[in-house]
């Protein structure tokens, strides 16, 4: 897909065009006939999972690497593409098994092996997928103490949002990492990307006071100690807030607009992309597509790394 974003601020209506010369469909092996669940961009590179396949693909060069799973695959699972620092080359997968402990497994590429990493027992459960930032992956993530229900009606206000890190140098995830705000689990929107892959953004829709936040992060450290600044606030103005479920979004820096892409389930799932600036917003709706899986909408850079 292609926006063309000139013009929108003097009241003149973006362009959107769905174009196909990076499509999935054009692969190798029919892959036209599979429903991914899952893909995952890092450094020009888009990781494409589902149920019984994985893959990494350039669809610069064309390259593509299957890669045989090390155990059965699972709907309860997540991948993450990173490398390790001052180790361009050096890609490893990681896919995390969700059960009572974290089952994590690590793929490099150098060596086309698997190997298990030690279990992890969260204190947190994952609740959007992973950005690759600097060869490392952040997810929005929650309490984990507060997934199950005795019956008893939630709290709102009972869970709130945080980040997750993990380390593809290291191996292993880091602390809790604040955002700079309060959301919400059970209440409010968000949703996690990033700034050419070297700072997070992350968009935040308080459904109570109805307004809409963008933050950006202004360095990312090894120790992962962040700072924030705001990229614009919006007070939206309508009940309900425009914003279902926001499954992706990326933001143009100088013309200080976001690109939104949010599904709305029922009867197939319906993809809406809203164009929002700070004194304007406008939408598109893309339809109805098939089967029943959300988008995924980011910022893809051409690039020539081999696998």
């Amino acid at each position: 897909m292609s926006v063309n974003l000139h013009g929108l601020h003097d009241d003149m209506d973006p362009i959107i065009k769905l174009n196909k010369e990076f499509s999935l469909t054009n692969l190798h092996y029919n892959l036209a006939k599979l429903d991914y669940f899952e893909v995952f961009h890092c450094n020009g590179l888009l990781l494409c999972t589902n149920r019984d396949n994985v893959h990494v693909w350039n669809p610069c060069t064309g390259q593509t690497e299957w890669i045989q799973a090390r155990s059965v695959n699972s709907l309860n699972q997540n991948y993450a593409l990173g490398y390790e620092i001052n180790k361009l080359q050096n890609y490893k997968m990681l896919r995390i098994l969700h059960r009572q402990t974290f089952e994590l497994e690590i793929y490099e590429f150098n060596s086309c092996s698997w190997r298990a990493l030690d279990s992890v027992t969260p204190d947190f459960q994952l609740e959007r997928d992973g950005i690759s930032v600097k060869g490392n992956t952040y997810w929005l993530a929650s309490d984990k103490e507060l997934e199950e229900d005795d019956g008893e009606e939630i709290d709102e206000e009972s869970n709130q949002y945080f980040l997750i890190s993990f380390d593809f140098t290291t191996e292993i995830f880091g602390p809790h990492i604040c955002l700079p705000f309060t959301g919400y689990l059970y209440r409010d929107t968000l949703s996690l990307s990033s700034v050419r892959e070297e700072e997070l953004s992350v968009l935040f829709q308080d459904d109570v006071a109805l307004t809409l936040e963008i933050w950006i992060t202004n360095n990312i450290t090894e120790t992962n100690a962040l700072s924030w600044s705001k990229f614009f606030k919006i007070h939206l103005n309508i009940t309900p807030p425009f914003l279902n479920c926001v499954s992706s979004f990326f933001i143009d820096e100088e013309n200080k607009v976001a690109v939104c892409c949010d599904d709305v389930a029922g009867g197939g799932v319906n993809t809406i992309v809203f164009i929002i600036g700070e004194n304007r917003w406008t939408q598109v709706d893309l339809g109805v597509g098939e089967g029943d899986f959300f988008s995924r909408l980011f910022s893809y850079v051409p690039s020539l790394v081999q696998i």
